[in-house]
Order: structure tokens, then C-alpha cells, then sequence
């Protein structure tokens, strides 16, 4: 099978179990449907819900990434987006952490997913 460097906008729609996350508008192109990943609608740019935003979208890449990869062998496998880490819960809360790695060409642009 051939090596995977990335995950298509279905995939993440998928993974999501979101029928309508991702829109594809005819002048903008994607468009993700950030109030369908967060508690309290999403009703002004002044809004809050960034970094869960983000936090909700890799744990979906992650998900993602966890299905193309059955049956891929190593070497060819997606590790773009690594399991979270989480800590010891303390006074109710836990904190985790989760990252990208990239593979970024030095002379032109186009970053891609490693894989392993």
C-alpha cells in the first residue's frame, strides 16, 4: 500500500460522526461548522472556544489517522496526530496535551503528515 501523508476532510467528517461538519462553499472552499464541536454555539469572531475548538479537531484527526492506518504496514502508516497525553486528575480536572508532527520541506511549501 502506498505511504499516507494526510487525511482528507471526509475522513475528519467522518471520524467525527458529524454529518454536516465540514461545507464546502463554491467561493471559500471548506468551511468547518465549528458549533457543531462545542458546547455553546459560536455567534461572533469576538467569541470564545478556540483552544476547544482545536482540541476537539485533533482528537478527531486522531481518529481519524486510527483508520486509515488498519492494515497499513510500517513505513507507511499516518503518525501525524498522536494519542493525548493526560496528567493525574487534581480538584476535578485533568490536563492533556496533544501535538502535530509535520514534515516541512525547507525550499518550497507544502507540509505533510510523517508517517511511520
Amino acid at each position: 500500500m502506498a505511504q499516507i501523508t494526510d487525511l482528507t476532510w471526509q475522513q475528519i467528517e467522518t471520524a467525527s460522526a458529524l454529518s454536516d461538519l465540514i461545507q464546502i462553499d463554491p467561493t471559500h472552499g471548506v468551511m468547518i461548522k465549528v458549533s457543531a464541536l462545542l458546547a455553546n454555539p459560536v455567534t461572533a469572531k469576538s467569541a470564545s472556544g478556540v483552544v476547544e475548538t482545536l482540541f476537539e479537531l485533533l482528537k478527531i484527526a486522531n481518529a481519524a489517522q486510527t483508520t486509515v492506518n488498519v492494515g497499513q504496514t510500517v513505513g507507511e502508516r499516518l503518525s501525524a496526530f498522536p494519542q493525548l497525553v493526560s496528567g493525574t486528575a487534581v480538584n476535578g480536572y485533568v490536563q492533556q496535551s496533544a501535538y502535530i508532527v509535520v514534515k516541512t520541506p525547507l525550499s518550497t511549501s507544502g507540509i505533510s503528515g510523517v508517517s511511520n
